[in-house]
């Protein structure tokens, strides 16, 4: 009889915490970001996407709804600055090679700070 009784409370104690489990699951699983740092990821831009600015110094995110290529070719010119709205102040996007990278030249975007340290980040919302 108590081993029946051990058996009913482990079967209540799961049931109460499987629905815990799926949302968390569920929310590992949502839309993911896509970093936008190579041209190609530029040019997949389109009207109608949505892109996230996500600013390291105040731990915030910006959605932008981007409304032609025209708008996200701006956004990610080179020696353009972005102001982050929290905490107002100014980053520069610069397209480097990265060091140590073989291969050809592979440029990459990032968006820096006066110091030239990355602190913000630009992602494309699948």
């Amino acid at each position: 009889m108590k081993y029946l009784k051990n058996i009913l409370f482990a079967g209540a104690a799961l049931a109460l915490f499987l629905p815990g489990a799926q949302a968390q699951s569920a929310f590992k699983t949502g839309n993911p970001l896509e970093r936008i740092t190579k041209k190609e990821h530029v040019d997949q831009l389109g009207a109608g996407s949505q892109l996230v600015l996500v600013c390291r110094g105040s731990d915030t995110a910006t959605i932008i709804d981007n409304k032609d290529k025209k708008q996200a070719m701006e956004l990610c010119r080179e020696g353009r600055m972005i102001e982050c709205p929290d905490c107002r102040k100014k980053f520069k996007v610069i397209w480097t090679n990265p060091v140590g990278k073989g291969g050809g030249p592979k440029t990459v975007m990032e968006i820096v700070n006066a110091k030239g340290e990355p602190c913000m980040f630009m992602a494309r919302i699948k």
